[in-house]
């Protein structure tokens, strides 16, 4: 029986991959292609870290970039989705804060 050329392991003539490490066992056999990851998108990145420190405009980030996710099918979906209700939350705490300063000025 031949042996595969990677592994050393025992295989079937009929067989056009090793099942052990997956290698062609034919010269004619394709070469499996590995698969591309798609990139993460770099506006949700950004939108997620002005929610960290407290950015109101993360909800803007976040929702452009839940667009471009959509449309491009990059990864990051759940950050712009995190950074888009965190950019809520601190728009309504902002908005909290200068109410607060502007009815205790007087």
């Amino acid at each position: 029986m031949p042996a595969c050329s990677s592994c050393s392991a025992t295989v079937k003539p009929e067989w056009n991959f090793c099942i052990f490490c997956g290698e062609p066992t034919t010269a004619d056999a394709p070469r499996p292609q590995p698969l591309e990851t798609p990139r993460t998108n770099l506006l949700a990145v950004l939108a997620l870290i002005l929610a960290a420190v407290g950015g109101a405009p993360a909800l803007i980030f976040g929702h452009i970039s839940v667009r471009q996710i959509k449309e491009t099918g990059e990864r990051g979906l759940i950050i712009a989705r995190i950074a888009t209700v965190l950019g809520y939350v601190w728009l309504v705490v902002w908005t909290v804060v200068a109410v607060s300063l502007f009815t205790n000025a007087n």
